[in-house]
Parts: structure tokens; sequence; C-alpha cells
């Protein structure tokens, strides 16, 4: 990258760092209401870093910005701010990092590049009347309280597990004891495969013959998974989208 670059997008960084620095006041649940929310019939997507620099067109590492993926992130926004609690889904932000004074993130340069542009724009462009979840629930750490989702007497039998290594699969339907049908995703740019992992798993659920109250989604898709609970969700199937849960930096096996 160019020195001029380089320059511009640390000073859009400071901008949005001091424009946020006393934190942005919105209402963003706790991990434990979060999944309180999914355990009450709710569906989870989850913006961090990376989802909110897509709106910037910006790639993450393991998915290239694209027109049409922007606009589904739009649509999720949209929707979660049109309906507010009639949403199917809940749509989570990391709260840490959000709601915290800028000393916080000062504390770290990683922090103040990763997340003050992230703060801003949640800032500017979302409703902030509205409740949020915390999209670090799958954190290390809170394994206690996200294991309620899977383990707790609400939670159907089966699951269709949707990732990139089917050893986690395994791992899941081990630690759950749930009957775990395994959908595999790229590892990198699943969105470009979209419509194939819709179908595979629309597929999975019509050879079982399930109905939608038989089973629940467990996504672990990248950006896809979040286009793909938004889309399944809206049908009124109960889908979550559960990121990094099983393999690093969330938690390993």
């Amino acid at each position: 990258m160019k020195m001029h670059k380089r320059v511009l997008i640390w000073i859009d960084v400071l901008f949005s760092f001091l424009a946020t620095f006393f934190g942005v006041k919105a209402t963003i649940k706790s991990s434990e209401e979060t999944a309180e929310e999914i355990l009450n019939g709710k569906s989870l997507i989850r913006f961090g870093d990376g989802e909110f620099g897509i709106y910037r067109g910006r790639d993450i590492h393991y998915q290239r910005w694209s027109p049409e993926l922007k606009e589904w992130f739009l649509k999720i926004k949209n929707d979660f701010e049109e309906q507010g609690e009639a949403c199917p889904y809940v749509l989570a932000v990391p709260r840490r990092f959000m709601t915290v004074r800028g000393t916080f993130l000062a504390k770290k340069r990683v922090y103040v590049s990763s997340w003050s542009q992230s703060r801003y724009d949640f800032k500017k462009n979302f409703r902030h009347d509205l409740p949020y979840g915390d999209s670090f629930l799958f954190e290390k750490g809170n394994r206690e309280i996200y294991s309620k989702i899977w383990s707790d007497k609400s939670c159907p039998e089966n699951i269709i597990f949707v990732h990139n290594n089917e050893q986690y699969a395994e791992y899941f339907a081990d630690t759950y004891n749930k009957n775990t049908v395994f959908v595999k995703c790229p590892a990198r740019d699943s969105f470009e495969e979209l419509s194939s992992l819709e179908n595979e798993i629309r597929g999975k659920i019509k050879e079982n013959n399930w109905e939608k109250s038989d089973f629940l989604l467990t996504i672990s898709a990248g950006p896809a998974g979040k286009v793909l609970v938004y889309k399944l969700s809206k049908e009124g199937y109960r889908c979550i989208d559960a990121g990094h849960c099983w393999d690093d930096p969330l938690e390993g096996i």
C-alpha cells in the first residue's frame, strides 16, 4: 500500500476514534441476554469488524468484497430496524467494543485500527433505539453461557451443522448428543457458493422430512452464514450464526 493512502486511512481512523471517544450510546444486550433471546426462539446474526468493513467496500481476509454482498448486509440491517421486536432474528454487534470509552481502545493499537471506524459507522448509520445482541456471545470463556443454546430442552434433537471442517460437526455431536447433519462450506469466499449451500441445506431438510420445529441450523460460514440465517429465518427456520465458536480463535478442540 502506498504511503499517502496509508496516511489517509489513519486520518480517517483517528477521526472515527475521536468522534466515538465516549462510546456509542445504544442498547446492546449482554451475552447472557443474547443467549436468552435465542432460547426464546430468535435466530442470530452477528456483525463484527469484518462485516462493518464490507459496508466500506473492504475485503475480509477470508471473503472478497462484492456489491451484492454489501447489498445483502444492508438488507439484514434494514429489515432488523424496520421490524424491531417482530424481526425473527437478533442482530448482534460487539458490545464490548461499541460501548467502551476511547481510553480502552487506546490500550492497544489493533483496537484503534480494528474498531474505530466500525464504532463510527454504527453510531452514524444504525438505529440506537432498538436492542441489539452481543456478537461476542461465542467468545472463549463464554462456553457455559452459549452451551445452553444446544443443551436446553427447547433445542431440537436434530442439528444441521454448516462448517468447512467435518471434525467440528463430530465434536459438536459428541458434546451435545445431537443428531448432527453436516453441510460443508468453503473455508474462503463462501458467499460465492451461497446458492449451492442453500440448496444443500434445503435438500437435507427434504431428505429427512423435517418440519421447521424438528431441527435447528448452526452455521459457521463467514459472511455467507449471515445471509443464510437471514434468508432462512425469514421463512421460519431457527438459525444460529455461530462463527468461530468451534475453532480458533474462540474455542479449540
